[in-house]
């Protein structure tokens, strides 16, 4: 599942967006502009005040996260039954530009900052926040079987062993960098490998067969 944030200004002629993806984590724009009326027709986007949002849950730790928004710079007070949290630079600046979606995936605003959160709220963001990029590293490859299209891999991870599917390599791995690899596996839980270099030879040479 993808999630855009943008920002336009077309009275400028300049255009910045942000895209925050649980698959897709390179930062792609330019700092976002200025907080404005949900009402301004020039950007697609608002920035939301987090002293004026609540966030929590009516179940327990696996039922949906839902938002109350209270903003009167925004409009009437409106709820919000299910919501999405995304980071809009995962990578590059976690900790900022953090957008919100609703159940149907349409952009409901971003929070340039989480401090200002009552402490209910920031713990439920925080616990989504882990779950979208919980993001194990692998530190040795023990073995890949590749049969009818698909590859298994068997792994070390710093948070233990795993036994994973790919269906697509051409789809699944992602170069971050020279040296920085991200794969994803069928059923969208992503690895890192931090850096190839550093693999023991008898895992590097597997990656290399099947990479």
């Amino acid at each position: 599942m993808q999630n855009n944030f943008q920002t336009s200004n077309n009275g400028t002629g300049s255009t910045s967006s942000l895209t925050a993806s649980a698959d897709i984590l390179i930062d792609v724009a330019e700092t976002p502009q200025p907080a404005v009326s949900e009402a301004d027709a020039r950007y697609d986007i608002v920035l939301l005040d987090p002293k004026h949002i609540r966030l929590f849950r009516t179940g327990g730790p696996a039922s949906a996260l839902r938002l109350t928004l209270s903003d009167p710079q925004i409009g009437a007070p409106r709820s919000y039954l299910r919501v999405q949290v995304a980071r809009a630079f995962p990578l590059s600046d976690p900790d900022h530009y953090i957008g919100l979606r609703d159940k149907d995936d349409k952009d409901i605003g971003l929070l340039e900052t989480l401090d200002g959160l009552d402490a209910d709220s920031r713990a439920r963001v925080d616990e989504e926040l882990y779950r979208r990029y919980f993001l194990p590293k692998i530190v040795r490859v023990n073995d890949v079987k590749e049969e009818f299209g698909m590859t298994t891999w068997d792994v070390e991870t710093d948070k233990g062993h795993r036994n994973f599917v790919i269906r697509n390599l051409r789809d699944a791995v992602q170069e971050l960098s020279a040296t920085r690899v991200l794969v994803t596996d069928s059923d969208g839980n992503r690895y890192e490998f931090p850096d190839v270099r550093k693999l023991d030879d008898k895992s590097f040479a597997v990656m290399q067969r099947v990479l």
